[in-house]
């Protein structure tokens, strides 16, 4: 199912979107969920979902478990900011940021890590929610840059 076709469909539905970041960057693909091409950069993990609110963190790990074979890490995704979606003001949106100590632990095909910058300097390259939450996540991935740096 494309991305547009899963936004489309969340209505009145939650969409869980996982950012991974890793030394002040965020990490993105234009590889939806299932796989297909995506016309636009974007978070790599992204899956909708019913109910989510009161159970929102148990859900974004069993959205991360899904994604095991690219992952490399054991860290649970953070809750970041519940918003709407830029495509579907019905969808609620729950933004994660999944914390990485090193690059190394993320492989998705045609993935890399982006600066918010790159993101806010070539926004036609970006998906309309990564563009809205860029800011955000590029702060949350200098936290915890700063974090993973001063961590004994």
């Amino acid at each position: 199912m494309k991305q547009t076709n899963l936004i489309k469909e969340s209505n009145k539905m939650s969409i869980i979107r996982i950012a991974p970041v890793c030394g002040g960057k965020i990490y993105v693909t234009k590889h939806s969920l299932a796989g297909e091409k995506s016309p636009h950069m974007d978070l790599p993990i992204v899956e909708s979902a019913t109910h989510v609110s009161a159970k929102s963190d148990r859900t974004a790990c069993k959205v991360k478990e899904k994604f095991h074979r690219h992952l490399h890490t054991d860290a649970a995704p953070r809750l970041c900011v519940k918003h709407r979606s830029s495509m579907n003001k019905e969808a609620t949106i729950f933004l994660y940021i999944l914390p990485l100590k090193s690059e190394d632990e993320i492989h998705f095909h045609e993935g890399e890590f982006v600066t918010s910058e790159d993101i806010s300097n070539h926004p036609e390259a970006y998906a309309p929610d990564l563009l809205k939450e860029s800011e955000l996540l590029g702060m949350a991935a200098e936290l915890w840059e700063d974090f993973y740096h001063t961590e004994i």
